[in-house]
């Protein structure tokens, strides 16, 4: 992807990366579903 890679261990700044989204997808999620309790919640 990178044409010119700077960093010397490029495996470890992509498994960085991918925790990085992982938590934000996972945050993400949940503040979704938090949401869409309370959405149920008000209704009933």
């Amino acid at each position: 992807m990178s044409k010119t890679p700077k960093q010397h261990v490029p495996q470890s700044v992509d498994q960085i990366r991918r925790g990085r989204n992982r938590v934000l997808a996972l945050s993400l999620g949940a503040f979704v579903v938090l949401i869409f309790f309370i959405s149920i919640a008000k209704m009933g």
